[in-house]
């Protein structure tokens, strides 16, 4: 499933979001010819199952919003006597229905207006999707059949596809594949580090000439990893210098654990004769699997971190941090700028991320690993692609869909309200 297709995350989401109920539940919706269309746009009849479908979607979204809010998990009649932006949540959750209803049609008249068509494969997925969920008692009691459940299905494989169309690679929209690489280039980068703490293993610092030798122990790594000739050899020895590392952190640790046993027995007046031993992690407390069959393993890739608007306006409007956590989100962004800005290619350096750690660090080109078959793979393109265009997209679709004419067929407003489905499983 893709991006766009949504339908399998909602259905997940109805069973989690769901209470247990007890003999007061609905009865099982049924939906009369008077009700069978709940609403008109622009000249497309909105099956009932869909609008309901919707609305149990809203429903999660309200019950979210609340726990968000609180902190624990509401019931039924805690989201009914909710008040959400102003509004009942009756009216909240049927105006955001309506609003998915719109953004429904939407996809249904401009895929048909592309001249799209779903392949073989999609239909065969759908129908594949329809037999694992037809039977789900969130739609089978609440109306929502398997012709609204085809519907839904399918407006979401239609919803990628006029995204394709105007935003794919070549598109209307969209961007060259040359262009594509060049924003995943200017926004991510590799490296391979590993991390020295100055820290024993209860938190407490090292003193001062155990810091030195520490430093003086990353200084050395830092100048065999650039005496090496080729790139490739630097980043096999920065794994070589990490595990290296590793072992002496692991026979200082034993030791420690050593040293305090024979202190404890010596207070408590016995021989202390047991050996300890220590499993390895690696300092940062990470754990690195190392393979021979894929040379990217201790490799990460790194994105560059920036500030949106909308980012700047959450700001503004955040309460106080700790001056630890502030520290903290200081010192990833230093880092981030670091490795971008100022942190060459295939020269090893020592950088003091904090005042407790030290990183021994390389950065690799990430050019080099834009194949087919690693960072250049089909889905990692359209992933891209959804994260360059995907917010152009959902605007244009809101205006198209906020261009069409609305009618609102009253009784399906009335017996379908939220409070009326069956939002709850029975109890076993």
């Amino acid at each position: 499933m893709n991006k766009f297709n949504k339908f399998a995350a909602a259905a997940a989401a109805f069973a989690l979001a769901v209470t247990s109920a007890g003999c007061g539940a609905p009865e099982a919706i049924t939906i009369g010819k008077g009700t069978q269309t709940a609403l008109t746009i622009d000249g497309y009849e909105v099956p009932a199952g869909v609008f309901i479908y919707n609305e149990i979607s809203a429903y999660n979204n309200a019950a979210y919003e609340l726990y968000t809010k609180n902190g624990s998990e509401p019931s039924v009649d805690d989201v009914k006597n909710a008040t959400i932006e102003d509004m009942s949540a009756t009216d909240w959750i049927q105006n955001k229905a309506t609003e998915a209803c719109r953004d429904f049609v939407a996809n249904e008249k401009e895929f048909e207006k592309i001249g799209g068509k779903l392949t073989d494969e999609e239909l065969d997925n759908i129908k594949s999707i329809i037999s694992a969920n037809s039977a789900n008692t969130m739609f089978t009691e609440n109306g929502i059949g398997e012709d609204s459940l085809r519907k839904i299905i399918e407006n979401s494989y239609k919803q990628d596809a006029i995204f394709k169309h105007y935003y794919g690679i070549g598109a209307e929209k969209g961007c060259s594949e040359d262009e594509l690489k060049e924003y995943f280039q200017d926004k991510t980068t590799r490296v391979k580090y590993f991390t020295i703490s100055l820290q024993d293993e209860n938190g407490e610092k090292y003193d001062a000439d155990e810091i030195r030798e520490l430093n003086k122990m990353a200084d050395k790594y830092v100048k065999d990893i650039n005496a090496e000739k080729s790139d490739e050899a630097k980043l096999k020895k920065i794994d070589e210098c990490e595990e290296e590392y590793n072992e002496f952190a692991k026979k200082r640790a034993e030791k420690a654990a050593e040293e305090a046993a024979n202190k404890a027995a010596e207070e408590a007046g016995e021989v202390y004769t047991t050996t300890t031993t220590v499993a390895t992690t690696t300092a940062s407390g990470e754990t690195t699997t190392t393979t021979t069959t894929y040379p990217y393993a201790n490799e990460v890739t790194v994105t560059k971190y920036t500030t949106t608007a909308a980012d700047e306006s959450k700001n503004a409007v955040t309460t106080t941090i700790s001056a630890e956590a502030e520290a903290s989100q200081k010192a990833f962004r230093d880092y981030n700028s670091y490795l971008f800005d100022k942190l060459g290619y295939y020269k090893a350096e020592k950088y003091e991320y904090d005042e407790n750690t030290i990183y021994v660090v390389i950065k690799a080109d990430i050019k080099e690993r834009m194949t087919e078959d690693d960072l250049w793979s089909e889905s990692n393109i359209e992933s891209l692609l959804s994260e360059r265009y995907y917010e152009d997209f959902e605007n244009m679709m809101k205006d198209i869909a906020g261009g069409y004419d609305l009618n609102k067929n009253s009784s399906a407003y009335r017996k379908f309200t939220p409070f009326k489905l069956k939002l709850e499983t029975e109890n076993a």
